[in-house]
């Protein structure tokens, strides 16, 4: 392999290959939009469609129809309303990439406008032909790359996507055991360290095996209106991009940045080791075991419960509130809580204040904001607001505004105000806005959830009304 020890920074840029996802909101619909762009950035934009038995066609929602520099996809996005447009370009030279978010930026500020739900995701590689590396995307060393990007770059431009759960930070790395910290620090290795393991970072890794990596980062209202910055990024990622594939070691500022990481860590991992200490860190927070706050019962379930104190206090932000470990049933559960960006899973919260990624969880008379939540129940009382919700069964007690939902196997039978049902069963009881998008209704016949459990919906009905009543 003919590796050059340095290249230029126009040779590194010229090399990289850019492919672009704009969402955004245009004043014409699908077909027009794609007509009027495609003449207006000077490329053919193509709109996928599903012709049904009836001979009724609509625009497809994440098609499997593959882009390519000359070819985009404009394609209906569901996740920020029904209104909301994707152009997706395939991998372009990073020079033509420019020009087209040049253009595209210019057509949306004169022909549509973003909210805070859209972003613009950057699909990056290097052209291994034109500029060979020392490794390939797919065998990235993903360490080296969190140590060394600088996300601060890009929250300066993009302040509000600091704390979006749909593209969260690549600096929260973890040793894989949080609890057994030593005074030496250990050896700079990816086998020691939990990375980010799904789609939803700033960087999302897993398309390394597809050669490239996608940058989620940008976005926000108005990010049209940001083009110099939005290159400023896509230059920065292209040269980081590269002086990482050709890693050869880590540098004296990754070390001590690695070295400073792992004792704050530490240093937050102390209050855990055991009850008595972990008390006098966080006074406020009240914790017991099947309601027993003895602290020599508790130190004796210490070790099953300490890691999802540790994720709720220090990714979520948890300071007060209740946590109770049901031992019977091995149960989390949280009470009068506020939780903040945080990952979580396999929690009962109860009258909890929540932002965050939360799955195989249960819901009681919470407020959930700009979340995820995934294969989760909500037996009585939330409201979720602008959330993307997955295989939650939705009971009449609930209400959802503004929320992306979908049911493939469970009921929806609350008041659903605006945002998109994707798919689900609707129930007999649920009260549908005329604002919100219905792309796909599983009918009853078809559906797992079905109205069969409507005499309990009702009776659910009425203990939440019960329930209400009592509060007052």
């Amino acid at each position: 392999m003919n590796i050059k020890k340095n290249y230029t920074k126009t040779e590194v840029l010229d090399a990289g290959k850019v492919g672009i996802e704009f969402e955004f909101y245009s004043s014409m619909d699908v077909i027009k939009t794609a007509r009027e762009m495609g003449r207006f950035i000077k490329k053919r934009i193509v709109v996928p469609m599903n012709v049904s038995s009836f001979g009724e066609a609509r625009p497809l929602y994440h098609s499997p129809v593959t882009p390519s520099s000359s070819i985009f996809k404009l394609e209906p996005d569901y996740s920020g309303g029904k209104k909301m447009c994707e152009l997706v370009t395939g991998p372009m030279p990073y020079p033509e990439a420019r020009n087209i978010i040049i253009k595209v930026f210019e057509w949306i500020s004169s022909n549509g406008f973003t909210t805070e739900r859209c972003s613009i995701h950057l699909n990056i590689s290097i052209d291994g032909v034109k500029l060979p590396t020392r490794y390939t995307v797919q065998n990235l060393n993903m360490l080296k790359f969190i140590l060394s990007f600088d996300e601060n770059m890009i929250y300066r431009a993009y302040p509000d996507r600091k704390d979006s759960v749909y593209a969260r930070s690549i600096k929260e790395i973890y040793p894989n055991d949080i609890f057994f910290y030593s005074d030496n620090t250990p050896v700079i290795s990816s086998n020691n360290f939990s990375l980010p393991d799904e789609k939803y970072f700033g960087v999302n890794f897993l398309k390394r095996e597809k050669g490239y990596l996608e940058y989620r980062y940008c976005g926000g209202k108005d990010y049209e209106k940001k083009s110099k910055k939005i290159l400023d990024i896509l230059e920065y990622c292209i040269l980081h991009l590269h002086d990482t594939l050709n890693f050869t070691d880590y540098t004296p500022e990754e070390v001590k940045y690695f070295k400073d990481l792992y004792k704050k860590q530490a240093a937050l991992a102390k209050p855990f080791i055991r009850v008595e200490s972990f008390k006098k860190a966080f006074p406020k927070l009240e914790v017991a075991i099947d309601l027993n706050a003895d602290e020599s019962v508790i130190q004796t379930y210490w070790n099953n419960i300490r890691e999802k104190l540790f994720n709720l206090i220090v990714r979520g932000g948890l300071r007060e509130g209740k946590f109770n470990y049901d031992s019977d049933l091995s149960k989390y559960q949280l009470l009068g809580a506020k939780i903040r960006n945080c990952k979580i899973s396999d929690i009962e919260f109860v009258s909890c204040d929540i932002e965050g990624v939360i799955s195989h969880s249960a819901f009681y008379k919470c407020k959930v904001r700009n979340s995820r939540i995934t294969d989760s129940t909500a037996p009585i009382d939330n409201q979720f607001i602008f959330c993307k919700i997955g295989e939650v069964p939705l009971h009449a007690s609930n209400y959802c505004e503004d929320c992306f939902i979908e049911n493939k196997k469970q009921i929806i039978n609350c008041e659903v105000k605006g945002g998109v049902i994707r798919n689900g069963e609707i129930g007999k009881l649920a009260n549908i806005s005329k604002e919100t998008a219905i792309v796909e209704q599983i009918e009853p016949a078809e559906s797992p959830g079905a109205y069969k459990d409507e005499k309990q919906e009702k009776e659910n009905v009425e203990k939440a009304k019960d329930a209400k009543k009592k509060d007052q």
